[in-house]
């Protein structure tokens, strides 16, 4: 019976259903339970008694209710609750029709009134509920005036109607203390829930960090606070609080600016207010981060100040920058020591190895040759240790700034090759050099930049034996403003353990003490190095095996000097054959550029139409005819590869080159993919612009 009940009760439920409708269902349902219980008792009585017309209705209405019961387990609660509450309207008027007054069915009002407040939601529905108790009472009235006090359509036993009214006064009263009971335990679920709701609120409230005052804006008075409040304010209830003007609690600096708060937020020129005060309490000052937000309440306007206190995080920043003093002092008096100790170790070694270069040129015996050998190694060796240091301390205490001037990386590397390939060579060792595609100018300091490769070249050269050491320079990719190299310095020597390779970037650290004892240094060479390497906004990596060598390598973004000189060897261009009746159109956005090309394809003959970004072309080549079009990859309004991609549309077999300074793997595959035949880089050399200029126009006439 228990599982028939709930099958009925739950029916209709939907797990995406609120929990008020929820409830709604439920009670719905156990509504339309009650009452077929009821119907079916007295569909059996009145069959006993021979009441049939009385027991017909009965199961009519029964049938009606088992109907809204299925429209509400359709998810159709409106219309079953509808269906239902004008079922029992309608049934309550024919049954004290049917049977008179005197037969008391209207009794049965009284436990309905009540079931009432249960179907319908009183808080969030009690207008509905009005409009329902209206149309009770409407029924109500119309039994009152239309039923007659007794009637004998089917009566005919003796004391019939005292019986009817006894057993639908018992009815009423128990339904009606059922009901009234049901919603005594419903209201006493809510008031637990809310207590327990309140007892969670009060919770949160009291164990707050913050203190919090609620204070009413009309009176200025003090109408709550929290634990939180009572330990910071150190009072030990909080009655003795609640109640007090605000003046009682802060200073009239904080009463001056509490009352500007109140009225930059009465006038809404703010939703709340925030900052930082120090408050003083009967015992001790102490800071405190300080948050004002109003708030309405019954429509009386309140202010919650929330009061946060951060001494301890105020301290802390004291002796932070108390600390941070100190270091300061201490970095400059560093700085200072080190530029004296400089200036008092250079001179003294500065003659030093001028007079050991002087006896060196002198005549000397024999036996004074490795003398002098030493003598010069150790000055030069003290020399580069000073240096080190110096340049370490800069980096350190950040005053060491890179520069910035043009610099011809293919240059820069032929020096560097030419500096250390003979002491590489007089050990015995293999140098090389590989790079490719590196004929630009970039921004950079060259000199720091240098100081990286002498590190890295003469700690490659230190720690090699035999083998070979190899610098490799790779363009990875470019634009026409920026060019990505990655750059390496690769040995064949003593390697680095895997468990070492980040120790040794640290200050005055090398792989093993054996190393130190062996090759000497301070170990500061690579830690300076990385923080070069830093500075250029690259990041220094190793990879080595012990007894196979190592590899350092970096990535650096380095700026492409615009403004740089290109010398063009003229003899060889002299002697290029012309292209005459050819129609060339060029698109191109750097005017310099576009001069430069125009001047040589108008001295090989051919006629030139300019086009300055993409959208030009496109227009240009749906009014001319041309034989070639030269485009550059990156223009404004519309880019080469969408400019070629309409041109297409025009003349789909016209040959197009691709003028640009952008770099990458597979840029030939690519631009071929997009509809180029060639591509010719810039900075461009006039005879690989004509080489690919006959060669297309070669492929086109064979063509056709």
């Amino acid at each position: 019976m228990w599982s028939v009940y709930q099958d009925i009760v739950y029916s209709g439920l939907d797990p995406a259903n609120t929990l008020s409708q929820r409830k709604k269902i439920i009670r719905f349902n156990q509504f339309i339970f009650l009452t077929l219980c009821g119907t079916l008792l007295s569909v059996v009585s009145y069959f006993t008694l021979s009441l049939y017309i009385s027991a017909l209705v009965n199961l009519s209405a029964g049938y009606i209710f088992i109907l809204a019961f299925h429209l509400n387990s359709k998810k159709r609660f409106e219309l079953a609750r509808i269906i239902a509450i004008v079922n029992l309207n309608l049934y309550l008027i024919v049954m004290n029709y049917m049977e008179g007054l005197r037969a008391g069915e209207y009794l049965l009002y009284f436990p309905y009134f009540l079931v009432m407040t249960l179907v319908i939601d009183v808080k969030r529905n009690f207008t509905e509920l009005k409009f329902v108790y209206l149309i009770t009472i409407i029924s109500v009235l119309i039994c009152l005036n239309l039923s007659p006090f007794e009637n004998y359509y089917q009566v005919r036993i003796a004391g019939m109607f005292t019986r009817l009214y006894s057993s639908n006064l018992a009815i009423s009263l128990t339904l009606t203390t059922f009901f009234s009971y049901f919603i005594f335990r419903v209201n006493r679920d809510h008031e637990e829930a809310i207590l327990k709701e309140k007892h969670f609120v009060d919770t949160i409230y009291n164990t707050s960090l913050d203190g919090v005052l609620i204070m009413d804006s009309e009176s200025r008075k003090i109408i709550g606070c929290n634990n939180r409040a009572c330990e910071l304010l150190h009072i030990k209830n909080k009655k003795e609080i609640e109640g007090t003007a605000i003046e009682d609690w802060f200073t009239s600096e904080h009463i001056k600016l509490f009352k500007t708060i109140e009225l930059n937020l009465s006038t809404e020129q703010a939703k709340d207010w925030q900052g930082e005060l120090a408050l003083t309490s009967a015992e001790r000052t102490f800071f405190a981060f300080v948050n004002i937000v109003p708030f309405l309440d019954f429509g009386k306007r309140f202010l919650k100040i929330s009061i946060l206190d951060i001494s301890e995080i105020k301290t802390a920043q004291f002796e932070l920058m108390k600390a941070k003093q100190k270091a300061e002092v201490a970095s400059q008096a560093k700085s200072r020591f080190l530029s004296n100790m400089s200036h008092e170790l250079r001179t003294p070694l500065n003659g030093i190895i001028g007079t050991s270069n002087l006896l060196l040129q002198e005549d000397y015996l024999p036996d004074q040759k490795s003398h002098l050998d030493i003598l010069k190694y150790s000055s030069e060796h003290m020399m580069m240790l000073i240096n080190e240091i110096l340049d370490f301390g800069k980096i350190e205490v950040g005053k060491l700034q890179l520069g910035e001037h043009p610099v011809d990386l293919k240059k820069f590397l032929e020096k560097i090759n030419l500096q250390f390939s003979a002491q590489a060579h007089a050990k015995n060792l293999g140098f090389k050099m590989e790079y490719d595609s590196l004929d630009i100018e970039v921004m950079t300091d060259e000199t720091r930049l240098n100081q990286v490769f002498s590190n890295l070249l003469s700690n490659a050269i230190k720690f090699t034996h035999y083998g070979e050491i190899t610098v490799v320079a790779k363009k990875i990719f470019s634009t026409s403003q920026k060019a990505t190299i990655q750059f390496m310095v690769k040995d064949t020597g003593i390697g680095i353990p895997s468990n070492k390779q980040q120790e040794i970037f640290e200050s005055f650290t090398q792989a093993d003490v054996d190393t130190t004892r062996k090759y000497g240094g301070t170990g500061l060479g690579l830690s300076i190095t990385k923080k070069l390497v830093n500075l250029f906004h690259g990041e220094l990596q190793v990879e080595s095996e012990e007894g196979r060598g190592s590899t350092f390598h970096f990535t650096l973004k380095l700026a492409i000097n615009e403004n740089r000189k290109r010398y063009i060897n003229e003899e060889r261009v002299k002697h290029l054959s012309l292209f005459p009746g050819i129609k060339v159109l060029v698109a191109e956005d750097n005017a310099i550029n576009m001069s430069i090309a125009r001047r040589f394809l108008q001295k090989w003959g051919i006629e030139v139409k300019e086009a300055y970004n993409g959208k030009e072309a496109v227009e240009l080549f749906s009014q001319h005819t041309f034989d070639l079009i030269l485009i550059d990859l990156e223009m404004p309004e519309m880019d080469g590869i969408t400019a070629l991609g309409e041109i297409k549309k025009i003349n789909a077999a016209v040959p197009a080159i691709a003028f640009t300074a952008a770099v990458y793997d597979n840029i030939r595959a690519d631009l071929l993919s997009k509809g180029f035949m060639e591509f010719v880089p810039k900075p461009f050399r006039p005879e690989d612009l004509h080489s690919k200029i006959s060669m297309l126009l070669s492929a086109k006439s064979n063509i056709i």
